[in-house]
């Protein structure tokens, strides 16, 4: 079906309008309405609230673009004028229509369902908390498992649930893998420090790194949680009573298929999963090095523009070579005195004192302090600077796979079997240690295991969120 058969022609004018900022803000504000008043939406109530939202924006707003309207509007436009024309320009492009309650003659804005979604996706990008990461691989691995285990009369559904949740984590991946080559493709567009900065912290990190990426490899790894998803689905696709079983549940779904038909749609479905979890493995660790380059380039890319950029290096080194002569008291070449320099430096520079706040900073009595004038820094010669190739080869001395077994057989002790709730996870090293030890669970030359069967909680101490694992020793569980 043609996208403007469900929507009006000149829907999308206004956001590609000069004042498109200011219908920006009249759309968000339509959102906060409709969680707010609901079904109830007093057109008083919006304008309102508009009128709030974008009382000085309006200044910026251009009258003369906006199509038909009246010589008083342009002439003499009023903050109330321009307002009702926002509101005028929502109604004529269709995204609002106004109701009239006859009894009462109260104006009611109405929002169709087509507004609404977009009102939506529009809301998601200004509102960055909005952006959540949804548990697809953990919730998958616990809905199967509670089916296999408590309640197999709901086999069916939590089969069709992994496989939409399945289909949404494919998406994200996908999502995550063009979203970190976007950002490393528009380094070649930024040329200033700060705006590569700004990308990387700004931008990647909390829009795509941290809400996508980090759940990926912590809280919802796919490396973690696809074997017990793989062994799960792989036991109700060979033994032929349990395929039985979830095509009678099945059959009440689609009752004109034979069992033959749905268990081999059963199958299909068995077999989709186990083979996107498998390639989704690999693509993580694709995801990993496109990761690791974009990071590498955009260090790169901030340390070529600051030795690049010659002229405010210049510029700044002329004027303190210039401050360090007159405070010598030397004269310019020309017959220019440096204290004239000076008094221009004063005149167009803004200077403030350093201070600094710490714990006592708001209790009485306040204490003041003065600079104290030391030494220098001694300046290192090259070849004396710390090595950042050093800095790593000491942090893979200190994570080995011989300590990472130390902490974990130090975590047991004399028992069989620990949770991590029981664990002293004391600082960031204990953490990194546990997170290796987890992982290292599947080596076949590790003396323990993690019993998949158990509940996993969420468990939370002071700093950590972790989950709750229960680690075994092997010869315990060969007994």
């Amino acid at each position: 079906m043609n996208l403007f058969n469900k929507i009006p022609e000149n829907f999308f004018s206004i956001l590609s309008s000069k004042n498109k900022n200011i219908y920006g803000v009249a759309l968000v504000a339509l959102y906060d309405c409709l969680t707010i008043y609901r079904n109830k939406i007093r057109k008083a109530d919006y304008i309102d609230l508009l009128k709030g939202r974008i009382d000085k924006d309006l200044e910026t707003f251009d009258v003369s673009v906006e199509g038909d309207v009246d010589d008083d509007i342009i002439f003499q436009p009023t903050l109330q004028s321009k307002i009702n024309l926002v509101f005028r320009r929502l109604v004529d492009t269709g995204w609002i229509v106004v109701d009239v309650d006859f009894k009462t003659g109260v104006e009611y804005v109405l929002v169709p369902s087509y507004s609404v979604a977009l009102l939506k996706i529009i809301y998601e990008f200004v509102d960055s908390s909005s952006t959540r990461y949804v548990s697809n691989v953990h919730s998958t691995y616990i809905e199967l498992k509670n089916a296999d285990e408590e309640q197999p009369e709901y086999m069916y559904k939590a089969l069709n649930d992994a496989m939409a949740r399945t289909k949404d984590l494919s998406l994200q991946m996908t999502t995550l893998d063009h979203s970190i080559r976007v950002f490393q493709n528009q380094l070649s567009t930024i040329f200033t420090p700060n705006d590569v900065l700004k990308q990387h912290f700004d931008i990647a990190r909390e829009d795509v790194l941290d809400p996508l990426y980090h759940p990926l490899k912590t809280t919802d790894s796919i490396i973690l949680y696809s074997e017990p998803i793989n062994i799960i689905l792989k036991r109700w696709m060979i033994t032929p009573s349990v395929l039985e079983k979830i095509a009678e549940q099945a059959k009440v779904e689609q009752p004109e298929a034979t069992l033959e038909e749905l268990q081999s749609q059963i199958i299909d479905k068995i077999n989709y999963i186990r083979d996107t979890y498998s390639r989704l493995s690999l693509e993580m660790n694709e995801i990993d090095k496109t990761r690791a380059a974009y990071t590498k380039a955009s260090a790169e890319k901030v340390i070529y523009l600051n030795n690049s950029d010659k002229s405010i290096k210049g510029k700044l080194e002329t004027i303190f070579l210039a401050v360090a002569k007159a405070e010598a008291g030397e004269r310019y070449e020309k017959g220019q005195s440096y204290p004239s320099i000076i008094r221009d430096i004063t005149n167009s520079v803004t200077l403030f004192r350093q201070c600094y706040f710490d714990a006592d900073s708001l209790q009485k009595p306040i204490h003041r302090s003065e600079r104290v004038e030391t030494a220098p820094l001694t300046i290192e010669e090259e070849g004396e600077s710390n090595d950042f190739s050093s800095i790593i080869g000491e942090e893979d001395l200190m994570f080995t796979d011989d300590k990472v077994l130390d902490f974990m057989d130090e975590a047991f002790g004399d028992n069989d079997k620990v949770m991590v709730s029981e664990l002293d996870i004391k600082n960031i090293n204990d953490f990194i240690y546990l997170i290796l030890g987890t992982v290292k669970s599947n080596d076949y030359n590790s003396f323990y295991s993690i019993d998949y069967q158990k509940t996993i909680d969420q468990f939370v101490n002071e700093k950590f969120s972790m989950p709750n694992y229960t680690f075994e020793r092997r010869e315990t569980k060969n007994v």
